[in-house]
């Protein structure tokens, strides 16, 4: 008889145990699978977003060479391409990728593009028109009443602040009486902006004095500064935080606060209503006003060197005006630079009390030996002048008989005052194409051309009245023929608005061109995409163009629809 096995019903019992082994293994093998195949999708995801980032930035980039690429070339050129200031097919959803023509002819819309955006033009508000139409469709239908168009933004259309501070010390008060002129500005905001630059005293007179000595003069509670500094931040962006060019729900909220606080400051309701506040009811943004940048090339429309007519030889200058200019131009302006504007210049030619006869500016050689004795303060300096010069071997019989008939004198005739047709627009064609000032960049000048009345009535020698006056009636490109004088602040006198010697006057502060711009470049793809929007000034003075003060405003929010930029609608990928 066999004994029994103590162990027997114990190995029954632990029969399976490895089938429950391999079970508990296998199902801790595919989580940790899944785990890691988890981990790898998300920091694939992650990794593609930031691709995704890399590429909507490198889009808004080329965006911003673009800009610069353009503003490289000359004022006449801009506008064979039909200009800077609203150009839809130059600006508008351009695509950046190198096969973007052959894919979207074949339909593939998932490619990357760029649209460069700025703010609605005040110019073109206060004219009536302007407004770039080609981009109706893709604004909502109604391109006169979007925030946004498809361009760049003169910044020399604006108040350079320096060059107001220098303003300010050839006529003290003239800042902040220009200042007092922005929308939404009070005498306390301007009086302590003011204090800020070193320019006013806690009265709001005018002293110079430094930053240092007003800090130490009855410095201002921390608490009142912050509140200023706040009040400034607030009006310098015009309550538009995110930069997109309208106020959102979180802006007119922070504009109403803002608002509220500055009507209990000044004890009255000069800020619109403490209640409920609307964007009609906002201030518009100082920023469209005021700039730090500003400035031209100094050459000519056509982008050529301007002609330097102080310089100190006389053959070279004779050379170089006879390469632009006809030849009783080239020998008059040495004939002012040899003997001067003084004397007999007002004096009428042809009169009879005068002991003195005409020689032709053809006719008239001049003599190179003869130093240059005077240099010209204005371009305009030569219009209306009368020279008197020595007789030249080259002058006629006839006119050396006159001349020893009435005396040792002989008058040059001013060929900028006279009747003949191809003068017509001679001094469109100084101020364009002729300089006094040897720097080869012109900063702070105001451009007339896209200036709002805010801005020009700050320039000085230039009262409210003209400043409304040279907005209703300069000259536009649009369907017209753009002369020779609206290349130049000439057309002002063409136009009846000044006078020569007004004109003048005003000449050093106004130009009629820019070469610094400010931009809004947004890169994208589709809707649901990283979009990267960045700000900048595209500074061109010099060549290469800068790309300076960039700022990055997508960390906010998308900004805009993909839709506003699009020239047709745009599919939800999901």
């Amino acid at each position: 008889m066999l004994a029994r096995n103590p162990n027997h019903g114990a190995c029954k019992r632990r029969r399976g145990m490895a089938l429950l082994v391999v079970m508990v293994l296998t199902m801790l093998i595919a989580l940790g699978a899944y785990r890691y195949s988890f981990t790898m999708q998300s920091q694939y995801r992650v990794t593609r977003v930031h691709e995704e980032q890399v590429q909507a930035k490198l889009a808004a980039l080329s965006g911003l060479e673009l800009a610069a690429s353009l503003l490289e070339t000359s004022p006449t050129q801009r506008a064979n391409r039909g200009g800077v200031q609203s150009n839809s097919p130059l600006f508008q959803h351009v695509p950046v990728e190198a096969s973007a023509n052959e894919s979207e002819s074949t339909g593939d819309t998932n490619l990357w593009h760029v649209s460069v955006v700025s703010p609605r033009n005040l110019a073109s508000d206060a004219n009536g028109g302007g407004v770039d139409s080609t981009a109706a469709g893709a604004i909502g239908g109604d391109a006169a009443n979007s925030p946004l168009r498809f361009g760049l933004e003169n910044e020399s259309a604006k108040l350079h602040l320096p060059t107001l501070l220098q303003w300010e010390r050839q006529f003290p008060g003239h800042a902040r009486a220009t200042l007092m002129r922005l929308p939404g500005a009070t005498a306390e905001l301007i009086d302590a902006w003011l204090r800020r630059l070193g320019v006013a005293r806690r009265d709001g007179s005018a002293t110079g004095e430094s930053r240092l000595l007003d800090r130490l003069e009855n410095a201002a509670p921390a608490v009142d500064q912050q509140a200023s500094a706040d009040a400034l931040r607030f009006h310098w962006l015009g309550g538009d935080l995110n930069q997109n060019y309208r106020l959102d729900p979180l802006e007119l909220h922070w504009a109403a606060r803002m608002m509220s606080e500055g009507e209990s400051a000044a004890g009255s309701s000069s800020l619109g209503g403490g209640g409920s506040t609307s964007e009609s009811q906002l201030p518009l943004a100082w920023q469209r006003y005021l700039t730090w940048h500003s400035g031209q090339r100094n050459e000519s429309a056509a982008g050529e060197p301007r002609l330097y007519l102080n310089e100190d030889n006389l053959t070279t200058l004779h050379q170089r005006l006879l390469q632009v200019w006809p030849l009783e131009w080239a020998n008059y302006v040495i004939a002012v630079r040899q003997y001067g504007l003084g004397g007999s210049n007002t004096q009428p030619t042809g009169d009879s009390s005068s002991d003195t006869s005409e020689v032709s500016g053809t006719n008239w050689s001049p003599d190179f030996s003869l130093p240059a004795k005077y240099s010209l303060v204005s371009v305009l300096d030569l219009v209306e002048a009368r020279i008197e010069v020595p007789a030249t071997e080259s002058t006629t019989e006839s006119e050396s008989a006159a001349r020893d008939a009435s005396g040792k004198k002989q008058t040059l005739p001013n060929p900028f005052t006279s009747d003949i047709s191809t003068s017509r627009d001679y001094l469109g064609r100084l101020l364009n194409e002729s300089t006094v000032d040897l720097a080869p960049i012109l900063e702070g000048r105001v451009d007339v051309t896209e200036a709002p009345v805010e801005v020009l009535a700050g320039v000085p020698g230039i009262d409210l009245a003209l400043a409304q006056a040279i907005v209703r009636q300069r000259p536009t490109t649009e369907g017209a023929t753009v002369s020779k004088a609206s290349e130049s602040i000439a057309w002002m006198l063409e136009a009846g608005l000044v006078d020569r010697s007004r004109l003048k006057q005003l000449e050093p502060y106004l130009t009629s061109r820019s070469d610094v711009y400010s931009l809004q470049a947004v890169g994208y793809r589709d809707a649901v995409s990283p979009v990267c929007r960045c700000t900048a000034i595209i500074d061109a003075r010099q060549i290469p163009a800068q790309i300076t003060n960039p700022q990055y405003w997508h960390p906010w929010d998308r900004g805009f629809s993909i839709e506003t930029f699009s020239l047709t609608p745009v599919a939800n990928p999901l």
